[in-house]
């Protein structure tokens, strides 16, 4: 049955994190497949039971597949979106879990057929670590996971991403591709160049022999992202170079800002820090609301897998299942045919 199947195409850390998610769902009765041009990522997907099966084409993963999730990095989004094109099926749902959405939908608006429902997807989780090896079901736990639906999408097909994210754990959000790429880059994409940049400034110099011996957990915390994929890297750079720049513009603004605080004296840095202080502490303890967005209803997560593998015969079916009889019985005749005392009795 062509629905029953989802294809994870791209099975490191985030498409084995998905697909350990989707294994976990209760009563679940659909197949996982997975695809990798790295053999070695599917076999430890497979033995981790992120998937149920590996295939070795792209065209055997989406053949007859109604939902498909691309989880490679950003340049092998265009790639993956070409060729698998001509293969969909009429109706297919596609996402990604790609850094940058501007670009990403502009591809699967030049190679995906207009019958296809694509929604752009960019989870903000993620670990330093990269391969299913570091795979988790809980990675997405609590976190928000920006989408950004095509136009040509359904509301059907939304619906069903909506609900797949919520069944992962995370939070969706609807945001426009070039506001999700102007903001990722200042709290996801500078912050992997800072920390570049922090690692590289000390391992470079002179001192670093000595000085890496009082490197701990400060600087280890912030250099944290640079052990990070350099593919994946290169390519969130690659596609939103100009949002990357404007940020980093920012971010020395503000290194002058504290060069000036400390030349003016300690009154002005105590001012500085504590301000600072009081607005991350306040931005822990309030996180912001998610965004309130006119959009389908993603309804609960049984609801979107049933969607998933029934199509639209799922919510008739449901109406159905959930419709009040016309005349309701009479309680006590009814016992009194099943040979039950009465209640008064």
């Amino acid at each position: 049955m062509a629905q029953s199947r989802v294809a994870i195409i791209g099975t490191g850390l985030i498409g084995a994190s998905v697909g350990l998610g989707l294994a976990a769902q209760k009563d679940r009765k659909f197949e996982i497949v997975g695809a990798d041009r790295e053999r070695a990522h599917t076999n430890e997907a497979k033995k981790i039971r992120a998937i149920d099966r590996a295939v070795g084409s792209l065209e055997e993963a989406v053949t007859g597949t109604g939902l498909i999730i691309i989880a490679v990095p950003v340049s092998g989004v265009r790639h993956t979106l070409k060729e698998i094109g001509p293969m969909l099926m009429p109706g297919a749902i596609i996402t990604d879990t790609a850094s940058t959405k501007a670009q990403v939908m502009a591809w699967a608006d030049e190679f995906l057929p207009p019958t296809i429902n694509f929604i752009g997807g960019h989870p903000m989780a993620g670990r330093e670590k990269s391969g299913p090896g570091a795979a988790s079901a809980d990675l997405f736990k609590g976190a928000n996971w920006a989408i950004t639906p095509s136009p040509r999408a359904s509301e059907q097909a939304v619906s069903v991403i909506l609900g797949l994210i919520e069944a992962l754990g995370a939070t969706p959000i609807y945001i426009d591709a070039a506001e999700h790429d102007q903001y990722a880059a200042a709290v996801s994409h500078v912050p992997i160049l800072l920390s570049v940049a922090l690692f590289r400034m000390l391992r470079d110099s002179v001192g670093w022999e000595d000085a890496s011996l009082l490197a701990g957990p400060a600087f280890r915390d912030l250099t944290r992202l640079a052990s990070g994929d350099p593919t994946m890297s290169t390519d969130i750079m690659a596609t939103n170079r100009e949002a990357v720049r404007h940020w980093i513009t920012r971010y020395q603004d503000s290194l002058n800002a504290i060069v000036r605080a400390l030349d003016e004296g300690d009154d002005v840095v105590h001012a500085l820090f504590q301000t600072t202080q009081f607005d991350r502490d306040s931005f822990l303890s309030n996180p912001p609301f998610r965004r309130v967005a006119e959009g389908p209803d993603p309804g609960s997560s049984s609801d979107a897998i049933g969607r998933l593998l029934m199509g639209g015969g799922y919510d008739k079916m449901k109406e159905i299942l959930n419709r009040p009889p016309s005349v309701q019985p009479d309680e006590t005749k009814l016992r009194r045919r099943l040979g039950a005392p009465d209640e008064k009795q």
